[in-house]
């Protein structure tokens, strides 16, 4: 049952309609299939995705449709693993998807989005290929 649940999420992608509030849902089917042995779920897989969910909440932050309790770089409530998010952080600088970095002390990882279109479809293709190899799709 939980196999064809990741469907919804996976279509929810190709259709560009995913927000941050379906990754905690995208990670109970995980962690459900992984339960069931279906799958193959690591720490880092599921830190991954938390990374993810902070990124499209910033992005949410910068279109004005995130939900109150998200604030602008506060990556703390969201993300458990700060090496990998910095990881992902520095390679989007590489490439131009984000600029203007900063990281403050108290928690914070400021940075600004230049094109709102790219930023979105980086971090789709970069769900779809994570969700893609943990279920074997090509």
């Amino acid at each position: 049952m939980s196999m064809q649940e990741i469907n919804i999420y996976f279509e929810k992608i190709e259709k560009n309609i995913l927000q941050s509030s379906d990754i905690p849902l995208i990670l109970k089917v995980l962690r459900q299939d992984a339960k069931n042995g279906l799958i193959e779920l690591s720490k880092d897989d599921i830190h991954l995705f938390q990374v993810y969910m902070f990124f499209f909440q910033q992005l949410e932050l910068a279109k004005n449709s995130a939900s109150s309790d998200v604030h602008a770089g506060d990556w703390r409530q969201t993300v458990d693993d700060l090496s990998l998010l910095k990881q992902v952080m520095d390679e989007m600088e590489k490439r131009k998807i984000v600029t203007t970095v900063s990281w403050n002390a108290g928690g914070m990882a400021i940075f600004d989005i230049p094109d709102e279109i790219i930023y979105k479809n980086h971090f789709y293709y970069m769900l779809l290929a994570h969700l893609n190899k943990i279920y074997g799709r090509k």
